[in-house]
């Protein structure tokens, strides 16, 4: 069995501005009750288009929100592409919007921050977004600006299990420079959250399993972190177990809710205390695949998480062999080593073969001339900088790629 080295313990662990959180089947309609404490007479819901077109889901919360919901924004685009923030941004401010409803998956809910950061800073040109995104120089020169007033209060509805909806940052990518840029700021976390597993039933297979795989990549990179606390660790390796457990068992019967609702709450133990601990190369990379090569975002994850864990094994093996407890493997007998290898060859075969999911860069449209470009934006990523092992060029991060295609 692994353990944490004894450390002496210090830091901080900062609590974001949430109010509350529902879970379970129905809880999505307690809405209604939440829009009205906080006084919301003009709700815009942020969606969409295959939840908007496709579904009835939408309909059925606007009946549900009645004369409070102002209107619905659907055209968004996966991994938040600007001019899509300021139609967005455009369309709330013509609704005269006093609060974001997010109802989907990641790209509503980070195009639904995004628009928080527009209203609050009257943003209406793409151009005006570089003053508030976070500026990294490798290794350690980092601006992260604030914003300057309170935005509208955001109410969020997942749809999927990427567990966006409780962080306090957002990615939204320039379109001209094909770079994920990172905006930061507390108070854009969302105030209230509702895990209703119903709704998730008309979520692609691939898509609920993919963004299953991105909470699994939290827990991991939690887990393995250079500045882990027990904390973030409990939270972490109870969520681990629950995903391995229960993304199985809404492969098998997609039907189940119980299952369902059990992923929706691992995936938010996954990053509720994300803000509190560095991560590393898997989400860095990631962030850079989904803006350049337009991988979907859990995807990433899926692709890039078992090489990364190979790449920091020689400074981390002892938190790997954590991920393998988590995972509920026999590491009786066995070495640290041992063990670490037992946890990335387990995350390898729910990825590939039991969820069924991509696994190399090649299955997700992405080609070797894409190598040197993806590694020179990971290296302005502040989150590669805190690799648990140092990322000293580009070229290693190309020779990483090499072995994930």
């Amino acid at each position: 069995m692994g353990t944490f080295p004894k450390e002496n313990l210090t830091g901080q662990y900062s609590n974001l501005p949430m109010d509350i959180v529902h879970f379970g089947s129905g809880c999505s309609d307690k809405i209604v009750e939440e829009l009205d404490k906080s006084g919301i007479k003009n709700a815009v819901i942020i969606t969409g288009n295959t939840l908007a077109t496709k579904t009835d889901l939408v309909e059925k919360l606007e009946k549900t929100l009645g004369n409070r919901c102002a209107g619905v924004f659907s055209d968004t685009i996966q991994h938040v592409h600007r001019d899509s923030v300021i139609n967005a941004s455009a369309f709330a401010r013509e609704k005269n919007a006093d609060c974001i409803i997010s109802f989907g998956g990641g790209t509503p809910n980070d195009t639904a921050k995004s628009v928080l950061i527009c209203l609050a800073e009257n943003i209406t040109e793409k151009t005006q977004l570089d003053k508030y995104r976070i500026k990294f120089e490798y290794p350690d020169k980092v601006e992260i600006p604030s914003l300057t007033s309170d935005p509208l209060p955001m109410f969020a509805i997942p749809t999927t299990l990427s567990a966006g909806e409780f962080t306090f940052f957002v990615g939204m990518t320039d379109e001209e420079r094909k770079v994920k840029d990172l905006y930061l700021d507390p108070r854009i976390t969302a105030k209230a959250v509702f895990l209703d597993p119903d709704l998730t039933l008309a979520t692609p297979e691939r898509l609920w399993l993919g963004t299953g795989i991105r909470a699994v990549d939290h827990c991991v990179e939690a887990l393995c972190s250079k500045t882990h606390q027990p904390f973030t660790d409990a939270l972490s390796f109870r969520a681990l177990n629950m995903l391995a457990t229960y993304l199985r068992e809404t492969k098998e019967n997609p039907d189940d809710l119980s299952a369902r609702g059990q992923c929706m709450v691992a995936a938010w133990m996954s990053v509720c205390g994300l803000a509190n601990v560095t991560l590393g190369l898997s989400h860095g990379i990631g962030h850079q695949l989904g803006a350049r090569c337009d991988v979907a975002h859990g995807e990433t994850s899926a692709v890039m998480l078992p090489r990364v864990l190979e790449f920091n094994s020689s400074v981390n093996a002892e938190q790997q062999a954590i991920v393998a407890d988590a995972l509920g493997l026999d590491t009786r007998n066995k070495t640290t080593e041992e063990s670490a290898i037992l946890a990335r060859d387990e995350i390898q075969k729910l990825i590939r073969d039991d969820l069924g999911l991509p696994w190399r860069l090649r299955d997700v449209g992405v080609n070797e001339e894409d190598f040197a470009g993806i590694a020179k934006d990971a290296m302005e990523d502040l989150i590669v900088a805190s690799n648990p092992r140092t990322v000293n060029s580009e070229q290693e991060v190309i020779e990483l790629l090499r072995k994930a295609w």
